[in-house]
């Protein structure tokens, strides 16, 4: 069966996360787009959150970590510490014009690291994570390189399109026709992934997806916390009535646990806004992300 509908969460504009939106201001770099992120996340019934997100002014990165054990929330730290690191890097040399192979590269090398981690610590042996990124590059588009079963959306027009494929059992088989995509939803199999960084497996190289930005054009990352449990037609609800980026995450966390979530929760969301713009301070760590 699909996912139900739930009712969503509700307080006053005033005292939703972030609170009101800010005044525009006008000034420089109203011609450059950035992003204006925010994210949250929840832990499950575990009580350790494993998954890790980053929010920041041209990057969303969203890890889950595989398996509930065996190191899930390290290998999702080390996925966004390593991709984040890499794309800085490419900025501050300039390379990030053009970055889709860098953001593959990026990937790679997180699946490197978690298996490095995992060869060093026979308590981490066989841990592994998911890894979504979508990056707004300077030449104006929002490019997405994803391996496991995190999504990325885009909302556009009061229309949410989801970016990536997950890389599951479940959608192999929807897409050899041996399920719907109800009954995948529904399927004790649905967390079983055929593709995750680190592990025994190489996953090969991630999914890469590229999209023109406008203006207006808001990205959610998130968990599949989130996405497995809340249906598309609330998550659309919930990105068109919050104003504010931080209040759409924030809702939406709420909203998986409203539909009775058994997972971690992470949603990273932001607007594509000329530079002068963005109301946010810095990026944001959420999850096992978090230093400490």
């Amino acid at each position: 069966m699909t996912a139900p509908s739930v009712p969503l969460p509700w307080f006053p504009a005033a005292q939703a996360p972030g609170g009101p939106p800010a005044p525009r201001p006008a000034g420089p770099g109203l011609d450059r787009l950035v992003l204006d992120p925010a994210a949250a996340s929840l832990a499950g019934p575990r009580g350790e959150d494993q998954d890790a997100g980053y929010a920041g002014p041209d990057a969303l990165v969203v890890a889950d970590g595989v398996g509930g054990g065996n190191g899930g929330a390290t290998a999702a730290r080390l996925a966004v510490a390593e991709v984040t690191a890499r794309l800085a890097a490419g900025r501050a040399a300039g390379e990030d014009a053009l970055p889709d192979a860098g953001l593959a590269a990026a990937l790679a090398a997180a699946g490197a690291a978690v298996r490095a981690a995992a060869a060093a610590d026979p308590a981490l042996r066989g841990m592994a994570t998911t890894c979504t990124a979508a990056v707004l590059t300077r030449d104006g588009r929002v490019v997405v390189a994803h391996v496991g079963d995190s999504r990325a959306h885009l909302y556009r027009d009061g229309v949410l399109t989801r970016l990536t494929t997950d890389h599951s059992l479940v959608q192999s088989l929807v897409a050899s026709g041996d399920l719907t995509p109800e009954e995948a939803a529904a399927s004790p199999m649905r967390s079983i992934l055929l593709r995750a960084l680190g592990g025994s497996q190489d996953p090969g190289p991630a999914d890469l997806i590229a999209v023109a930005a406008r203006p207006g054009d808001r990205l959610l990352v998130c968990s599949d916390g989130l996405s497995g449990v809340v249906p598309a037609a609330t998550l659309t609800r919930v990105l068109a009535a919050e104003r504010r980026p931080a209040a759409a995450a924030s809702r939406l966390v709420l909203a998986a646990l409203a539909a009775g979530t058994r997972d971690d929760v992470t949603a990273a969301v932001a607007d594509v806004t000329p530079a002068g713009w963005s109301t946010t301070a810095g990026p944001v760590l959420v999850g096992a992300a978090v230093p400490g």
